[in-house]
């Protein structure tokens, strides 16, 4: 009889003692989930929303709140510009000198607690001529605005910065 209760208690907690999973990026995903990881470290809350085939669904254009003026990290004649809209999603990014703005399709977001501010990250494809050009992570602490572009046709990498100087979070584009 002590037996099957140590059977039992065994199987019970090999089923109640999993590790948490370590926040992987993949664009290439079709998840849609909602969960939140804790690590010793901080809370993270990582939302997903489904990806769209890239058509008019994906592409709804909200009303712009406003716009945030970056500078490359390593060019400074290089600057972007990303439009928000009221609730802080990216809607378009327009580098300087390009005639149009490329539409920004969000992926997904995490948030993590911790510090003197949480940290938001958020995840967006950048659709051109419907197709998937390239991916964006902006992340967002404090007064501090950070991007990473990788273009999609050779994974190159870019990084840009928040310029403080250009009327941050301002209700017209920089350029």
């Amino acid at each position: 009889m002590k037996l099957k209760y140590i059977i039992f208690a065994s199987v019970l907690s090999l089923f109640s003692c999993k590790e948490a999973q370590k926040n992987t990026t993949d664009f290439n995903k079709k998840e849609e989930s909602i969960s939140v990881n804790k690590t010793t470290a901080s809370d993270t809350l990582e939302k997903k929303e489904p990806e769209n085939s890239i058509g008019t669904d994906a592409l709804k254009k909200d009303a712009v709140d406003h716009y945030i003026c970056y500078k490359d990290d390593k060019k400074a004649e290089r600057v972007i510009w990303i439009s928000f809209t009221e609730k802080s999603r990216a809607i378009q990014v327009k580098y300087k000198g390009q005639n149009t703005a490329i539409d920004l399709v969000f992926v997904k977001e995490e948030f993590i607690k911790g510090g003197a501010h949480p940290t938001i990250i958020t995840y967006y494809n950048e659709i051109h001529d419907g197709k998937l050009n390239g991916e964006y992570k902006l992340t967002h602490s404090g007064n501090w605005d950070y991007v990473k572009y990788i273009r999609g046709k050779d994974g190159k990498k870019f990084n840009f910065t928040i310029d403080h100087n250009s009327n941050s979070y301002r209700k017209s584009s920089c350029f």
